[in-house]
């Protein structure tokens, strides 16, 4: 059952999708990561003590490839989604391409899929390495902000994946579909 929080991306077109998804979740993941590297960088002038510094390495790994995902995210499909849009707007059809529309379109969405399983891997590894933290006596302050944000951080992924997988994806497989995508 899909909550009414998610209800609306059900009738968002392909395009106002990706911008959404771009303003509410992409932007402010990058923003998220950026805080998170600097609550990192402050954890290592302050502790000196082995087990939450291998903490602080894991979340900075972590972060580089949330970063690069939403980087991907950026430079990749956004610009797709636009020039998907864009092709069925103008009644494009894939299957009478004289050579000019090489997208490549199958490979997008299995891209996407790869990419997500990728991610939602790199998430299991963070929450397993946390597993025997959860203690809040043992470690200071800082190691508690950091997990907090790297919680909210697992969150906000999880949250995009679910949107990602089914609302942006489908409309991508059915932008394709109307344009004769899988044709050339």
């Amino acid at each position: 059952m899909v909550t009414k929080a998610y209800e609306e991306y059900r009738n968002i077109a392909l395009k106002p999708i990706i911008e959404k998804l771009q303003s509410e979740h992409y932007d402010s993941i990058a923003m998220l990561c950026t805080t998170l590297k600097k609550q990192c960088n402050k954890m290592r002038e302050l502790e000196k003590s082995e087990s939450p510094l291998q903490y602080v390495v894991l979340c900075e790994n972590v972060i580089a490839e949330v970063e690069q995902h939403v980087t991907n995210r950026r430079s990749v499909y956004i610009p797709y989604v636009h020039t998907l849009s864009d092709k069925v707007k103008d009644n494009h059809n894939c299957s009478n391409c004289t050579g000019t529309c090489k997208i490549n379109h199958d490979m997008h969405i299995m891209d996407l899929n790869a990419t997500n399983d990728t991610m939602a891997k790199v998430l299991h590894r963070l929450q397993m390495a946390t597993l025997p933290l959860y203690s809040d006596t043992l470690y200071p302050d800082e190691y508690r902000v950091l997990r907090s944000g790297m919680t909210l951080l697992e969150t906000s992924l999880t949250e995009l994946f679910f949107l990602e997988n089914n609302y942006l994806i489908p409309k991508i497989a059915e932008a394709q579909k109307n344009i004769n995508a899988g044709n050339n």
